[in-house]
């Protein structure tokens, strides 16, 4: 009975032994895995207890945490300094413009004409810096969830038909006329503010960088209302399209001039807030954007 009860001491002190060597060694690799950043590592034991192996299974929830923030954190920082490089190019840019035009103005030699003509050019970059910093501004603020949305009824078709009136003159100076397909009586519940941010980007968008026939329509599927702009975009590639929502996306073919990208991405932010659906179709070189409202 004492060389039975010696064994099982024996045996008890080795497996102490055993799970205080692995203890310290899961302690060194919880220490080595906390200091490396990225580290997708997990712990394991030979030899554990029930009640360990909850430790350890616990352990490594904690650790994927830390790896899932940390992997976070790398994109976050990688945005933010592209966002910061972006923005400091978008607004240099113009400024840069600007500058060389107010060193123009201030020429003795200048005639009346040329005075009026750079004095134009100055309104416009102005009026493009103006767009530039409300776009970052309302980004900004869209993208930390600031700002709730006020759904109210809004009757569509003559909300959409009013707006696109309103851009009549800009329309006749590039000698276009939009085919207007407008279903009556087409209501939704929508922020008033949101829906004509997402209706002026999309006409924005068409003045500056659409071609040929240009259609707007507005129609009722079932309980759901489905707004349309197409434009004929002979500049861009299969390849775009997928891209064009994201912030700065920065193809020559898709970017030029003052144009930042931020509208379409804008436009993606308004409508997933507003649970509507956006999407972005390209065949036989015509570029459609669809919100779904439902």
């Amino acid at each position: 009975m004492i060389y039975l009860l010696g064994g099982i001491i024996v045996v008890l002190l080795v497996w102490i032994i055993l799970i205080k060597k692995q203890l310290q060694t899961t302690s060194a690799k919880i220490k080595d895995i906390a200091t490396r950043r990225g580290s997708n590592e997990q712990l394991t034991m030979d030899i554990a207890s029930p009640e360990i192996r909850q430790l350890l299974l616990t352990v490594n929830e904690l650790l994927e945490a830390k790896s899932k923030t940390e992997r976070k954190f790398m994109t976050l920082n990688k945005e933010l300094r592209e966002t910061i490089e972006n923005v400091s190019h978008d607004l240099r840019t113009p400024l840069t413009s600007l500058s060389g035009y107010l060193q123009l103005m201030e020429r003795d030699t200048l005639t009346p004409e040329e005075r009026e003509k750079y004095s134009l050019i100055i309104k416009n970059k102005i009026q493009t810096l103006t767009e530039l910093v409300e776009n970052f501004f309302v980004l900004s603020k869209l993208s930390n969830d600031e700002g709730k949305l006020q759904p109210e009824p809004i009757q569509l078709s003559d909300f959409v038909t009013g707006t696109v009136a309103s851009y009549y003159e800009d329309f006749s100076k590039r000698g276009i006329t939009p085919k207007l397909l407008v279903e009556p009586g087409v209501t939704i519940n929508a922020d008033r503010k949101a829906l004509q941010r997402m209706v002026d980007n999309f006409i924005s968008n068409m003045l500056k960088h659409g071609e040929g026939p240009m259609k707007i329509e507005l129609a009722k599927q079932g309980r759901k209302a489905v707004l349309r702009f197409s434009n004929q975009a002979s500049q861009l590639t299969q390849a775009d399209i997928p891209r064009l929502i994201e912030r700065f996306y920065t193809a020559d073919r898709v970017r030029s001039g003052s144009n930042t990208g931020l509208g379409l991405a804008i436009i993606d932010l308004l409508a997933h807030k507003s649970g509507a659906a956006f999407t972005v179709d390209f065949e036989e070189e015509v570029l459609t954007f669809t919100v779904i409202f439902k």
